[in-house]
């Protein structure tokens, strides 16, 4: 915490460490991100500035401004206090790489999602929700007879083999959802399975649900039954050290969604 009693050159010297602190992390981060665009020309293309502008960047010389910081935070998918005062990981470059390989291209703007309610009065009932993309930010609407109820809002990180979206809400809390990485082969994601960790009904328990995505809005009461043994977790009275989505999970409701558009 800051002391709220400094005097002004005990203030001055307060901010000139923090700049060198976030200076030495951010040039790091630069030219790690260099590396993984192959040159600087390519880097300084990306980002909307001179090649010898870069070069400042990089030598220490000069900061960025508050919105080249923003915009290279947005279109990296790194969180800026990250970039400024954290060094970049491996596991953090192999998610930039992997984003950065097309794979943005997969989502539509908007699916429709489906879960199952937590409130024990409304137990079974499938609730709607809408997830909309604006280039790399994520919009989750909880949709209550056609007004929005919740509203969480955030981003999206990929691996090789996930997708993990971290949504925060003043109001709600935060919401994850992590799903299998679908196919970059298809040309855009049309919908499948996912696991959800959202606080429950009142906001006081966690809870961890499957939540259904689809391109197209799906008629809860005609498709309740099929619906429901999506999103339930069927034990069969066994006990189970976790639980897991698995593909077949996944091309089950792939299929389902598919079926309905077919129909």
């Amino acid at each position: 915490m800051i002391n709220q009693s400094l005097d002004f050159n005990e203030i001055k010297i307060l901010k000139n460490t923090i700049y060198d602190e976030i200076s030495v992390n951010f040039v790091y981060n630069l030219k790690k991100l260099i590396q993984l665009e192959g040159t600087q020309k390519q880097l300084s293309q990306k980002i909307g500035i001179s090649e010898d502008l870069l070069s400042k960047y990089k030598s220490g010389s000069t900061f960025p401004t508050i919105e080249t910081l923003i915009y290279i935070s947005k279109i990296y998918k790194i969180k800026l206090n990250d970039l400024l005062y954290s060094k970049l990981k491996i596991s953090d470059l192999e998610s930039i790489n992997a984003f950065k390989n097309s794979f943005q291209y997969i989502f539509r703007e908007k699916y429709f999602v489906y879960f199952l309610v937590t409130n024990k009065l409304k137990e079974g009932t499938i609730q709607e929700g809408i997830i909309e993309f604006h280039d790399d930010d994520v919009c989750f609407n909880i949709i209550h007879e056609n007004s929005i109820i919740k509203s969480f809002k955030g981003n999206y990180k990929t691996t090789d083999k996930l997708i993990f979206f971290e949504l925060t809400s003043v109001k709600d809390g935060i919401c994850y959802i992590n799903m299998i990485k679908p196919n970059v082969n298809m040309k855009k994601y049309i919908g499948g399975i996912a696991m959800m960790l959202l606080p429950s009904q009142a906001n006081s328990k966690p809870c961890c649900q499957k939540i259904l995505f689809s391109k197209d809005k799906i008629n809860r009461e005609e498709n309740y039954e099929e619906m429901s043994s999506i999103l339930n977790f069927n034990t069969n009275d066994n006990t189970f050290g976790n639980m897991k989505i698995s593909i077949n999970d996944d091309e089950d409701a792939f299929d389902f969604i598919t079926s309905l558009a077919s129909t």
